[in-house]
């Protein structure tokens, strides 16, 4: 465990490639992380942050299955709010309680997990939706901003054991900066929501001058 306990292992975790290897994926994490921290900070639609977010991280792993989950407070349920390479059954399929399969239990927990084929995992949710789907190897890691779980990140591939322990701490500290930006992008919503109320308000007391002075 890594990260004052934040990060948990799953089964038949492979050993990291050569020194070699190690550095170019050093390399290309920086270049990704710094495409990361500029999709958060210049744009403002959450949606459009995530998908950048996702599609940087897709080629970190050299992959392209994955989605982005976000946590309803109220439901207290996960469902998919962006994904690459999942059938839409897969992901109206998996809406997942807080603590539900492995998704929900990094929610619930703040614990990353890394498993070397899901599809056997007894643990996991919908495993008929997952063998249909194909999916193997599987990193599920959480979303964070002040210490509170806004979602996760999944990164999935067809075969097994194809991610290592280097994988997963990369992916948490991308997931710790994709929990920011969906902190900021909701603040920015909720302060653009208060200024058009307040334009209305503005507007109505307006109106209602003018009727008065109009009536006197």
């Amino acid at each position: 465990e890594q990260r004052s306990g934040a990060v948990s292992l799953g089964r038949d975790v492979p050993v990291s490639g050569s020194d070699a290897d190690r550095q170019q994926r050093r390399v290309v994490a920086l270049l990704a992380l710094s495409r990361v921290s500029a999709a958060v900070s210049g744009l403002r639609d959450l949606d459009a942050i995530l998908d950048v977010i996702l599609g940087t991280v897709l080629v970190i792993m050299r992959g392209t299955i994955g989605g982005i989950l976000l946590l309803d407070e109220e439901t207290q349920t996960l469902s998919y709010q962006v994904y690459r390479g999942l059938s839409s059954e897969y992901v109206e399929g998996m809406h997942l309680r807080l603590g539900e399969g492995i998704a929900g239990r990094v929610a619930q927990t703040g614990r990353a997990v890394l498993v070397g084929d899901i599809s056997n995992d007894p643990q996991a949710a919908r495993r008929d939706l997952i063998s249909t789907e194909g999916l193997k190897a599987f990193i599920s890691v959480p979303l964070r901003a002040r210490d509170t779980v806004l979602g996760v990140l999944n990164v999935a591939s067809v075969e097994p054991h194809s991610f290592s322990g280097d994988d997963m701490h990369l992916l948490h500290t991308i997931g710790d900066l994709i929990g920011i930006a969906i902190e900021q992008a909701r603040l920015y919503d909720r302060l653009r929501k208060s200024r058009e109320r307040y334009r209305q308000l503005a507007r109505q007391t307006l109106l209602a001058q003018e009727e008065e002075r109009r009536r006197i």
